[in-house]
């Protein structure tokens, strides 16, 4: 079955296509509302502007194909094979990508808002200015596996407001994202880039930030508790009222950081360089400043153990 086919039956009413061959097929700005390709094999198939609203495409293999601008909202990709596709400002919104292996997909400036990604693997996909905001990505025991996020670019992304627990971000880049209260419990961060990101009210209870790069980042009044944070760089970033309790901060540099009223409980900081850093009315109860830089920092009103 060819291109021209599928449209002339599709015009006469039929829709349903599962499991068809449409390699390399030539679809671009085709109107295919609701159809059913479950299944179908699409591979390298030129979509661009395809209007796909609400149609299943589950099982399909639309590896390396043409997606750019397509309209995909609300539609059915389960376990649907994206890998290496070019989803450049297409339209996903509400689209259900459960289970999706999305690695290395372009998705530039998408629309994901609303879309199911649970169990995604997005590893080294292109997300720079793409909105996921309200995106289910949930992890959920013995049902999801956590999204594979590792090396992804989301730079300058929307990700406020969802739940990114124990998701796998290691060397991914955030630059600029927005993760205003979002949920971080358990994720891992390590060497990944969120500089100037905005984690403002944010959860990230047992995070891995080792080495991450938070230079500028703003992480004011966010819960950072228990995190491991060995060899961050949070040069001049914003940890105001933050809550750092217990985590681990060896080595972590601060130098310029206000970390004014912050919560620095039982904190490793260990070889830490606060040089410079704003610590007005923090609480340094019990924390470890062990061969700690203290230079030019502020402790005003900070509480620190007598001893």
């Amino acid at each position: 079955m060819d291109a021209r086919e599928v449209l002339e039956r599709y015009i006469s009413g039929d829709i349903d296509f599962k499991s068809v061959t449409l390699c390399n097929a030539k679809l671009a700005g085709a109107e295919l509302i609701g159809i059913r390709l479950s299944g179908a094999n699409l591979q390298g198939a030129d979509l661009l502007f395809a209007y796909l609203t609400r149609s299943q495409l589950d099982g399909a293999n639309l590896s390396k194909s043409k997606l750019g601008g397509a309209n995909l909202k609300q539609a059915n990709l389960q376990k649907t094979h994206l890998r290496d596709a070019d989803l450049h400002g297409a339209i996903l919104q509400r689209a259900d990508l459960r289970g999706a292996d999305l690695s290395l997909a372009i998705l530039v400036d998408a629309n994901l808002m609303g879309a199911d990604l649970r169990s995604c693997n997005l590893s080294g996909a292109d997300l720079r200015g793409a909105s996921l905001r309200g995106a289910n990505l949930r992890y959920e025991r013995r049902i999801y596996n956590p999204v594979n996020l590792r090396g992804a670019n989301l730079a300058y992304c929307d990700l406020r407001d969802i739940d990114l627990s124990y998701a796998d971000l290691t060397r991914a880049d955030l630059t600029g994202a927005k993760l205003t209260q979002t949920h971080l419990r358990g994720t891992i961060f390590t060497q990944a880039k969120l500089k100037w990101a905005n984690l403002r009210r944010a959860t990230m209870i047992d995070t891995d930030l080792t080495e991450a790069d938070l230079r500028g980042a703003d992480l004011s009044d966010a819960i950072v508790a228990s995190a491991r944070m060995r060899q961050a760089r949070l040069q001049k970033a914003t940890l105001y009222m933050a809550n750092l309790a217990r985590s681990n901060m060896t080595q972590a540099d601060l130098r310029g950081a206000d970390l004014r009223e912050a919560n620095l409980l039982e904190t490793n900081l260990t070889k830490a360089d606060l040089t410079d850093a704003n610590l007005t009315n923090a609480n340094l109860f019990d924390a470890d400043l062990t061969l700690a830089r203290t230079k030019g920092a502020n402790f005003t009103g900070a509480k620190i153990n007598d001893d």
